[in-house]
Parts: C-alpha cells; structure tokens; sequence
C-alpha cells in the first residue's frame, strides 16, 4: 500500500514489513511501531515538520485481490504536527481524512486491521 501526497510536496508508505515514508525528495525514514493506518487517518513520521490545518491530497494505492493496487484519491487535514522528544528531524503527523467513501473505509479498516496498523479507536469497533 503506498499513499502520495500532492502538497506541499509527496509522503510514501508502504506497509508491508516496513512502513517508509518520503516527504519531498528526502531519503526514506523508517517508520516505528508507533505508526497507523486506519479509516479516520494516519499517524505517521516525516522529517520535516507539515503546517497544521492544512488540506493535503492523497493518493493511497490500496493492494486488489488480483495483486494489483488501485488507486484512490482523498482528501486529509493535518490535524496536529509536533516534533519527537529526543530525536533528531524526526516529526509525529496525524493527518484525518476528509472524503473517504464508505466502501473505502471499510477496505482500508480490513488492510489495516491484518496488518495491524489500526488505532485503537478503531479496534474497538
């Protein structure tokens, strides 16, 4: 699963064994145990800080029965955006999304759930 940001420049991940996430053109950064995945957003790392209340477009490649990917377009806000205590150039995003389908939301919930990234407010549910 790989999702694109459009501006203000591009984040990647790819959660398969390892999550990675490129902001920009800057080298990937590993993701920790820490990152998520689930309908209402994403909690993930970048190492440049993202101005919060701002729109980004993603395109998230979700994985298709036949192997394939398929791509959907959405809508996120960058709800809070806070630099890691103790770590260098590393920053904590959590980015909610605005215009996920239903039926998106449901297939996203069951990648994430199998992969275990879901937060634990959906883990409830």
């Amino acid at each position: 699963m790989i999702s694109k940001v459009d501006s203000p420049g591009s984040i990647e991940f790819v959660p398969e064994s390892e999550v990675l996430v490129y902001c920009d053109d800057d080298e990937a950064m590993e993701q920790p145990d820490t990152f998520q995945f689930c309908p209402l957003g994403v909690q993930l790392y970048t190492c440049k800080p993202i101005k919060e209340c701002q729109l980004i477009d993603f395109t998230l490649d979700l994985p298709a029965e036949n192997g394939d990917f398929d791509q959907v377009a959405c809508t996120g806000l960058v709800a809070q955006c806070c630099a890691e205590n103790g770590t260098k150039n590393r920053y904590r995003v959590w980015v909610k999304f605005l215009d996920l389908a239903p039926e998106m939301a449901e297939r996203i919930r069951h990648i994430t759930t199998s992969k275990r990234f879901t937060c634990p407010f959906c883990l409830s549910f």
